[in-house]
């Protein structure tokens, strides 16, 4: 019996091979949504939007938290850790086009764990079903962050930005009064 375990381990990648799979593919797209969202930042910081920079920031902290725990999962699990993004970064400047982007990844994400849990359930891998899943209520939170800053963009169009853009001059203004 012991050596047919160890015979199925090594043809299949181990009992948790295919979690391993799933755990690897979440991992290459954190790491893209994380490349994303630093990009968008910093294109929102330089453009004076200190809110909406804050916001991305914000947001790709936390998906580098689920990079280390889907990593950590992953070696613990025996697998090979695959730190390759699943996607390249978009070059987008337009504030309302990037926060569309940034809903569709996150509900492309959402799907996805939820997917994986379901399937990490069926082959008996409780801890990676309730990585997924805690990942997927994450990711719900960022979804709702887009979509309001998407609707605040459609609800008062560009006035919303130059709110976003006088609030970080009034800022910068403090700053620089201080340093006098």
């Amino acid at each position: 019996m012991e050596q047919l375990l160890e015979r199925t381990k090594s043809e299949s990648g181990g009992r948790y091979g295919r979690s391993i799979d799933r755990l690897n593919a979440a991992l290459g797209a954190e790491i893209s949504s994380t490349l994303q969202y630093i990009y968008l930042h910093t294109i929102f910081e330089d453009a004076g939007y200190e809110h909406l920079a804050s916001i991305m920031r914000s947001i790709s902290i936390q998906e580098m938290h689920h990079i280390e725990e889907i990593a950590e999962r992953i070696l613990f699990l025996e697998g090979e850790v695959n730190m390759n993004p699943s996607f390249a970064t978009r070059r987008i400047k337009d504030v309302r086009e990037a926060f569309e982007f940034a809903a569709k990844l996150e509900q492309s994400t959402i799907d996805s764990y939820n997917e994986y849990a379901r399937m990490c359930a069926e082959e008996n891998d409780a801890v990676s079903q309730t990585l997924f899943q805690e990942m997927s209520a994450e990711e719900e939170r960022h979804l709702d962050i887009f979509r309001t800053e998407v609707q605040n963009i459609v609800d008062y169009g560009s006035q919303y930005l130059m709110m976003q853009s006088a609030a970080h001059s009034k800022n910068v203004a403090k700053k620089n009064k201080s340093h006098e």
